[in-house]
């Protein structure tokens, strides 16, 4: 099911969450009355894209947190209904996920190769560069919201395993994460529960 997590009153926006099935990612949707933000579109069903049928008058913009496959699984389904495009941070980070090596899919014997061929142009959050748990990997502000994909997460998701894990680096994004953000700041890990950043601190 998608569930309400909370309302912004400043924006008059709502943040709903679904967790998939699939390794049991966290798929975000921002939603104010202009705009349907997606983060991390891990794999859908069909109640889900039942639901998003509600908003098809509205531009929807997918964003994508690191370039393991099982956050954006279904952006290439997505990007078939109208008005929807995904924006990507760079040209390496449109070739990883687009590559079943780089996005790890080949390792679980699937072949996801994710063509984002309607970019947007427009940017709504502030990026975070967060190399560690992979190459590429973001962290996306919105106000008093980050969305932490597998970076900023629930201690005993953190992974550094996997092809593009470092752990140096890893330390380095979260120097970088406490420059920018409050310690209030909520956090939208990419699996598990919702947390305040100052309950995470590393």
């Amino acid at each position: 099911m998608v569930e309400q997590l909370f309302c912004n009153i400043d924006d008059k926006s709502v943040v709903y969450r679904f967790e998939s099935e699939l390794f049991q990612v966290c798929t975000y949707f921002l939603i104010d009355q202009e705009k349907v933000i997606i983060v991390d579109p891990g794999k859908l069903n069909t109640y889900v894209y039942k639901w998003l049928e509600q908003f098809d008058a509205l531009d929807k913009i997918i964003y994508i947190t690191h370039e393991h496959f099982d956050h954006h699984f279904d952006v290439n389904i997505l990007l078939k209904f109208p008005r929807t495009s995904v924006y990507l941070p760079s040209t390496n980070f449109k070739n990883a996920i687009n590559n079943s090596r780089t996005n790890i899919s080949f390792y679980y014997n699937m072949a996801i190769e994710t063509e984002c061929y309607n970019l947007s142009e427009i940017n709504y959050f502030e990026l975070i560069e967060t190399p560690g748990h992979s190459n590429y990997s973001y962290c996306f502000k919105y106000k008093n919201i980050l969305f932490g994909g597998d970076t900023v997460i629930e201690k005993k998701y953190l992974v550094f395993k996997l092809p593009g894990g470092d752990k140096s680096k890893f330390e380095k994004s979260i120097i970088k994460i406490n420059s920018k953000i409050e310690t209030n700041t909520i956090v939208l890990p990419g699996h598990g529960n919702l947390f305040c950043y100052n309950k995470w601190i590393l």
